[in-house]
């Protein structure tokens, strides 16, 4: 039960982080996996390097254990801050395409937790995704209770539901 929930929490995040477009569709994802940057490239690809790696830092200047992978065009790094595990999406000219940042109900301020629980009152929250991109800030909920999955998004004060999944012994 545990892995599906698991294949299901997966399943979700990969479509947020596919919104944008960081992967190609099809057959053309096989040609581009994620591959680990080298550390030695052309002397083109070095100061691109260069240029994204002093972009993480300015956003992301305490980070640790950094995972840095290709991503079509795009740089994706896998990182922790503060006790939290991270994703940000960096385009080749530096620019921060979406950060992710993975927490617990704790980690929600008191309008969203409210705005949830009012309508959510017997779930119990098990993961939130806080996503910026661009100038928005979406929460993803995963919520449970005895016999259901929920997953809801928060933005503007406004709730949906986006999934709804029954549980299977």
């Amino acid at each position: 039960m545990k892995k599906q929930l698991n294949y299901l929490i997966s399943g979700t995040i990969g479509s947020i982080i596919f919104l944008s477009s960081a992967f190609a569709q099809g057959d053309s994802f096989e040609k581009s996996r994620l591959n680990t940057i080298p550390s030695s490239f052309s002397d083109k690809k070095i100061s691109l390097n260069i240029k994204i790696r002093r972009s993480f830092i300015q956003y992301f200047e305490d980070a640790t254990n950094q995972r840095w992978f290709e991503a079509d065009k795009n740089f994706l790094v896998k990182f922790n801050l503060v006790g939290h595990e991270n994703r940000a999406l960096f385009a080749k000219d530096g620019r921060l395409i979406y950060h992710i940042i993975y927490g617990t109900e704790k980690d929600l301020p008191g309008d969203v937790r409210r705005l949830i629980k009012s309508t959510y009152y017997d779930q119990v929250i098990t993961r939130i995704l806080k996503i910026t991109q661009d100038d928005r800030l979406i929460w993803v909920i995963h919520m449970e209770d005895n016999q259901e999955y929920i997953m809801a998004r928060a933005e503007d004060g406004e709730l949906e539901e986006t999934k709804r999944m029954l549980k299977t012994e």
